[in-house]
Order: C-alpha cells, then sequence, then structure tokens
C-alpha cells in the first residue's frame, strides 16, 4: 500500500498491529486457518482498539488479507474504507493496471477528504518517504558492524515507531539516533550473528530472548521491518507510476530486486544479500502458522540454505516465548564461534 498517497492528502498513514495476546473474538469471525497477523488486527477491532481510526485500506495481497478487509468492514463500519486491487503478473500491463488503481485510490480519497490530490503533494510525500527509507538503510547497517551498535529488539522497536507516525517526524528523530550511534561503543559480548526471516513479526520478546541467550539479531527479511522500507521511488515522471513500480517490484512478502517480476528466487537473493552485508553466522525463521506465503515458501528455502546454520520456528500467539528457549539456547551453543 503506498502511503505516500494518503501522506499527500493530509492523513496519517498508519500499518496497523494487533497487540492482543489472545484472539477468542476474532475466531469466531475469520476462518480457522487466518494467521495470527490478521486475527489480531480484527481482535484489536473488535475490542474498540482503532476507534480512533477514520478508515483503512487493504489490499488483495492473498486470501488472508483478503478476507481480514471484508469481515473487518462488515463488523467495524469504517468511514472510509477502498479494497487495492494488486495485479499478480509483473509485466507492462500490470503497471499500467496498477498506476491506474492508485489513481482510483487517491481520487477516493481525496473525495472523502475533500481535499486536491495534487501532484506537487505527492512529489514532497515520495521525498519525505525516500528519505525515510534512505535513514532506515544507514540504521540497518550499523548491525552489520562487528560490534553492532543497535540491537535487534531496539531496531524493532525503531522500525514499529515508523508505522505510526508521519514520516517528516520519523526522519528527524532518526537523525539525531543516527548521529548519536554513530559514536556508540557497539556490542562486544555476543556468541552468534543471526539473520531473522518472516513476514509480519512485531513480537518483541522472542527478539529480547534470542539477545538474552547470546545472539545479535544483525539483519532480517521481516515485512514489519527490513522489507518494509526497502526500495526508493523514482521521483521522476509519472509518480503515480512510479510507486506502481516500487510497491510492484517490492513487495513486502516475496521481496523482488526488480520491476520485471516477482518470484521465490528475488526473495532467496534478498536474504542472501542481508546475510552477507550483515556477515550472519546463522538464521533463524519465524514461520506463521497460519500464513500461506510461509508455508508455501519456507520448505524452498530451507532446501537453499541447507549448508547453513537454520531453526525454524512456527509461531502463534498467544507466543509462548519460555516454550522457545531451550530451543533456540541449544540453535546458539551449538553454532556459536
Amino acid at each position: 500500500m503506498p502511503e505516500e498517497i494518503i501522506h499527500a492528502l493530509g492523513a496519517v498513514p498508519f500499518r496497523m498491529l494487533g497487540l492482543s495476546e489472545t484472539t477468542e473474538n476474532a475466531s469466531s469471525k475469520l476462518p480457522s486457518w487466518v494467521c495470527s497477523y490478521a486475527r489480531r488486527i480484527m481482535e484489536d477491532g473488535l475490542r474498540g482498539k482503532f476507534d480512533y481510526v477514520d478508515g483503512i485500506v487493504g489490499a488483495t495481497s492473498d486470501d488472508t488479507k483478503i478476507h481480514l478487509y471484508s469481515v473487518y468492514n462488515f463488523y467495524i463500519k469504517q468511514p472510509f474504507s477502498y479494497l487495492l486491487q494488486i495485479p499478480y503478473v509483473r509485466d507492462e500491463d500490470s503497471q499500467s493496471f496498477f498506476t491506474k488503481e492508485l489513481g482510483r485510490l487517491a481520487s477516493k480519497l481525496s473525495e472523502y477528504l475533500s481535499r486536491e490530490f495534487r501532484e506537487e503533494d505527492l512529489r514532497r510525500s515520495v521525498r519525505i518517504y525516500n528519505r525515510f527509507r534512505e535513514l532506515c538503510g544507514k540504521l540497518s547497517s550499523l548491525r552489520f558492524e562487528d560490534a553492532p551498535k543497535l540491537s535487534g529488539s531496539d531496531w524493532m522497536k525503531i522500525m514499529l515507531g515508523s508505522t505510526s507516525m508521519l514520516k517528516e517526524d520519523f526522519n528527524h528523530m532518526a537523525e539525531e539516533v543516527l548521529e548519536r550511534l554513530r559514536e556508540a561503543e557497539g556490542l562486544k559480548n555476543y556468541k552468534l550473528r543471526i539473520h531473522v526471516s518472516g513476514t509480519d513479526f512485531y513480537d518483541l520478546e522472542l527478539f529480547n530472548l534470542i539477545e538474552e541467550l547470546g545472539g545479535a539479531i544483525v539483519s532480517d527479511d521481516l515485512c514489519t521491518a527490513t522489507a518494509y522500507f526497502t526500495g526508493p521511488v523514482r521521483e521522476d515522471g509519472n509518480l503515480l507510476r512510479s510507486l506502481a513500480e516500487r510497491y510492484l517490484a517490492s513487495s513486502a512478502c516475496v521481496l523482488a530486486s526488480q520491476p520485471e517480476g516477482l518470484s521465490l528466487e528475488d526473495r532467496i537473493s534478498f536474504i542472501k544479500r542481508r546475510v552477507e552485508e550483515s556477515k550472519a553466522e546463522a538464521m533463524i525463521i519465524l514461520r506463521d502458522r497460519g500464513c500461506e506465503v510461509c508455508g508455501h515458501q519456507y520448505p524452498l528455502i530451507l532446501e537453499e540454505f541447507q549448508d547453513f546454520p537454520v531453526l525454524l520456528l512456527d509461531v502463534d500467539v498467544p507466543l509462548a516465548v519460555e516454550q522457545y528457549r531451550t530451543r533456540v539456547e541449544a540453535f546458539i551453543e551449538a553454532h556459536a564461534g
């Protein structure tokens, strides 16, 4: 979902993240196979945690998100709602279709907000978001150093904070944090450099456990972290077209490096680059039991990394962190240098 469109119209874009630890209400409204990410959003919505929200934009990225959008709108009426149609084929026709689809979203939101959608406003928003991506890249690279200057849990706090505030405010804060961390001493007493792989994961308890047991989380490919900001938007020409190209080429769960197409090979290549850049020595995969993306991809990802130390953890809510302790501790001890 190109947040720049919402931002350009003077509204505050944010990512809905469910924080409920149990989902008994949502489970009675959503199919049993839906992932925990969707169930927790639905649960918080039913509990009134999103009463401050004026509108939602969903996407046809996968069956879970479509079900979530439909059921959420049925039970929790929103003044504004829009389901963004995402093409699954990445070719010229798809780029043109998605460009027009973004124009329709801008038109609908403009009408709802009674505010004109202007190119100069969109250009300003694109520049702000590109600066956001640049700063996130610099912050993330601090983890690549031999003595990482940013822990995995602190990195996730920064990224989660970025999803719920105006990016111009975040950029100002990030510049200050970046300047301060450059002079930091860094983490030295760790046993193993770890890459974390997954989709919409944001529970800090598990990150804290990994670090408590001696792991240094030096990189990730999470939709809620590195996959969220990777890839700039071209600032020249038709901006809606530039947005379409960037967001189709950088789909969070199946991240690609080129606009020509998306494939599992692209995602594997992205993970490999993160591992190489960060000098990660092992990988921990956080697989959501209800996520079809995880279910389809990770057997092949595991095969690709069969010569690399990998620990696969199935996650669901409520998150039983202590049940992972023995496995994570044994994994780190077995592969520590």
